[in-house]
């Protein structure tokens, strides 16, 4: 039996590439993908349920009864942005395992690694159009298009790479502080809801769509001719889903690029590999002795943090790369504690990050349904601290279910098309009772 956290795949290569079952696979991977996306669903619940201003300005207005104002800190000293790059690190890990594994197999890297990513962003924009604007799919099929030339090079070149653009997306994100604080008058941006300038550390611009502004009323109203509320929302969805690619290309796509070249790197140095524990300790303690009181400093409120635009320029600078190195520490110690037996719950995180595709898109499936006009209709009625309620509980919805789909069945359903589609063959899905025992080690696929 593999380790929790050894990676086989050196040990295990396939003669031909061909759908696999799960042999290979890592559990402390798929733990931290099962906690990355409980992180994941706490943010995107807040732009289900609230204007896309209000969702974006939450983790820094402070607004709210005091339980809303003490989640909004810990959000941002603690989860704003830290697991979605934790889930971004991970798909790097999984770029560079997969084209180890094709080389080993003496197979043609190119045509796999690109149906692969095609795929997958084909599944992304289906989500952005028909389900969120703010998918994050296919941002990573683009990523991953841009990271694979890279593979081949050193160790030292995409380490350096990955350093530099998540650097670069700090300096990014602080132009539009520095442009609100050295031109006070432009009115270029739109200040986020009715947050001051010093409170500003994620630009909204003046024309970006906000779809989810749009009230249950609106949308009922008497719909023109051949045009009802789906035609509307779905146009609206598109203009927003192409606001944030927008957004992507001028800043979080490049933070994201970086993260994932740091999962590459992060593979071909072992990582994960139980005999890299003490360095991986002392790395993932160095990044969390970094990231985590820089985050909590900029968690506190304004008087005590300091206002004014230098402040904000600083704090908005500072923030996407303490959130990689919090990152970065996470997945660490994560993997020391799946590897000795201490994480709760390990079981239950691994099965919903076995079918992580699957999961995400289920969790936007249920908020939908519970926020959209067509579902429950709770848009704008939900503050702060209902709305991670809701989503700690949507997240729980999806961990029972993918522990009992897990018990019948190999794959996720959408696990199981996008390998179908990659490998241009019908892979199995439903387990054997000789195979119903969960197994470890790392899929191709993933």
């Amino acid at each position: 039996m593999n380790p929790p956290c050894g990676d086989s795949s050196g040990n295990d290569a396939i003669s031909e590439v061909h759908p696999i079952e799960r042999r290979g696979r890592l559990a402390c991977i798929d733990a931290i993908k099962g906690i990355a996306l409980l992180g994941i669903v706490i943010e995107n619940v807040r732009f289900f349920s609230m204007p896309f201003a209000r969702a974006i300005a939450s983790p820094w207005s402070f607004e709210g009864n005091t339980l809303d104002r003490i989640l909004a800190a810990l959000d941002l000293a603690f989860g704003h942005q830290k697991f979605l790059a934790l889930f971004t690190l991970l798909f790097g890990f999984g770029l560079a395992a997969q084209r180890k594994r094709l080389i080993a197999a003496r197979s043609s890297t190119l045509p796999f690694e690109s149906r692969r990513l095609f795929w997958l962003g084909a599944i992304g924009l289906l989500h952005a159009l028909g389900l969120f604007f703010g998918d994050i799919l296919f941002v990573f099929a683009g990523v991953g298009v841009m990271t694979l030339p890279l593979l081949s090079r050193s160790i030292r070149l995409r380490l350096t790479l990955g350093l530099f653009l998540i650097l670069l997306s700090g300096v990014l994100v602080a132009r539009t502080p520095l442009q609100q604080w050295l031109a006070p008058t432009s009115d270029a941006i739109t200040p986020v809801a009715t947050l001051p300038l010093n409170e500003i550390t994620t630009p909204v611009e003046a024309n970006t769509p906000d779809p989810l502004s749009i009230s249950v009323t609106d949308l009922e109203r008497p719909p023109l001719p051949a045009v009802g509320p789906w035609i509307d929302v779905t146009r609206q969805r598109f203009n927003s889903w192409r606001g944030s690619m927008g957004y992507a290309v001028r800043f979080y796509g490049w933070f994201l690029f970086g993260l994932v070249l740091l999962g590459t790197v992060l593979h071909e140095r072992g990582f994960f590999r139980p005999e890299a524990r003490s360095w991986r300790s002392r790395v993932s303690l160095g990044c969390l002795s970094i990231g985590v009181p820089l985050e909590i400093m900029h968690a506190l409120p304004p008087e005590v943090r300091g206002t004014g635009g230098a402040v904000a320029v600083w704090w908005a600078f500072v923030h996407p790369i303490a959130a990689a190195a919090v990152a970065v520490g996470y997945a660490g110690v994560i993997a020391d504690l799946v590897e000795r037996g201490r994480l709760p719950m390990t079981r239950c995180f691994a099965a919903v990050g076995s079918m992580s595709l699957t999961a995400y898109l289920l969790q936007s499936i249920l908020l939908a349904s519970i926020f959209r006009w067509w579902g429950l209709g709770w848009f704008g009625t939900v503050g702060q601290s209902m709305a991670i309620a809701i989503g700690v509980t949507v997240y729980g919805v999806v961990l029972v279910a993918s522990l009992l789909w897990n018990r019948h069945f190999l794959l996720g359903p959408f696990e199981w098309l996008w390998r179908w589609f990659t490998y241009l063959q019908r892979p199995p899905i439903r387990r054997h009772p000789q195979s119903a025992a969960p197994q470890r080690g790392i899929d191709l696929q993933r």
